[in-house]
This record gives structure tokens, C-alpha cells and sequence, in this order.
């Protein structure tokens, strides 16, 4: 029997998933680019750059490594869990500077919803390849 399932780009997914995380928690906040060399120019924080090209990496990743479709959903769901996870750990859901805990909240518990209903999916007895 051929087995769908190619584990090398699930762990590919979640390493990349672990870096992509590690830049929210450990990337400071305080870093700029100086886009003009002498502090008065345009300043761009850095982080968010370092996200968005992480974000981009994880999904050409998922694109440009070809396999099957229960392989790629398998390694999104691997990904979604880990960010969501994270999400339940990390954010700061009670700080009082924090105005968006209630919404943040919200769609966590919606998250953790469609986690829930992805494993059901890769748990049951009847996927066939």
C-alpha cells in the first residue's frame, strides 16, 4: 500500500513554523530601519518586515514543495496548531493597555474550533488516498 502521507514536509512545516514564531517572541519591537542613514528619515519598524517575510517563506514553502494534497493539508494543520497554540500562550489576553483581548479572544476560541474539526478529520477511519 503507498502511504499519502510524506512526513519530510510536515517536519519542514514545523520547523519553519517554530522560526516563523520565534520572530514574534524574541525579535524586540524597538528595532527601525533608517532608510535614510541619519535618524530623521523614514523610520520602518522591523519586526513586522521579519513577519511578513517569514509568513512569505512558510507559504512558498507549502507551494514550491510539491506533494499530495493530504500531505499539504496535513502540514497546514500542523502549522495552524502551532500558531494557535502559541496564540493561547503568548498573547497578552488580560493586560489593561491591551484593548483587543475580547476580540483577540474571540477568534482564538473560533481558531481552536477549526483546529479541533482539522484532527477530527486526519483522526477518522476513512480518508483514502
Amino acid at each position: 500500500m503507498n502511504n499519502p502521507f510524506e512526513i519530510r514536509k510536515v517536519i519542514g512545516g514545523v520547523v519553519l513554523t517554530l522560526l516563523w514564531l520565534c520572530t514574534f517572541l524574541f525579535v524586540s519591537s524597538t528595532l527601525v530601519i533608517d532608510w535614510a542613514g541619519d535618524g530623521r528619515g523614514t523610520l520602518t519598524p522591523l519586526k513586522p518586515i521579519i513577519i511578513l517575510i517569514g509568513l512569505f517563506i512558510l507559504v512558498l514553502y507549502h507551494i514550491l514543495y510539491k506533494s499530495s494534497p493530504e500531505t499539504n493539508k496535513l502540514s497546514w494543520t500542523s502549522v495552524l496548531t502551532l500558531s494557535w497554540l502559541s496564540l493561547i500562550l503568548f498573547y497578552p489576553f488580560k493586560d489593561p493597555a491591551n484593548y483587543n483581548g475580547g476580540a483577540v479572544g474571540f477568534f482564538a476560541l473560533i481558531g481552536g474550533l477549526a483546529v479541533c474539526v482539522l484532527w477530527v478529520r486526519f483522526f477518522s477511519d476513512e480518508i483514502v488516498a
